[in-house]
């Protein structure tokens, strides 16, 4: 799911560039880049951070793969402990 939110905030961010840039190469002044950033600053800042979330997914998701085997360690040493208090 983080990989697919990660493509889908880029190719927003991407298109969204795209299409500004298509709407300035006829007239490149300063009135039409005014008169289309409040569409396409809300989009690329949605896709950024659609990125960024799916970023956090994928750290979240590797926490917790180690938090997992640092418990199936610690219980291996827990294990061995006791073990070595029996005998």
């Amino acid at each position: 799911m983080g990989k697919f939110l990660e493509f889908l905030g880029g190719t927003i961010v991407i298109g969204t560039l795209a299409l500004l840039a298509m709407t300035l190469v006829p007239t490149p002044d300063v009135n039409t880049l005014v008169a289309v950033l409040p569409w396409a600053f809300p989009a690329i800042a949605s896709g950024l951070i659609l990125v960024a979330f799916g970023a956090m997914l994928g750290h979240l998701a590797a926490i917790r793969s180690a938090a997992d085997r640092q418990a199936d360690i610690f219980q291996q040493l827990l294990d061995r402990r006791s073990t070595a208090k029996k005998e």
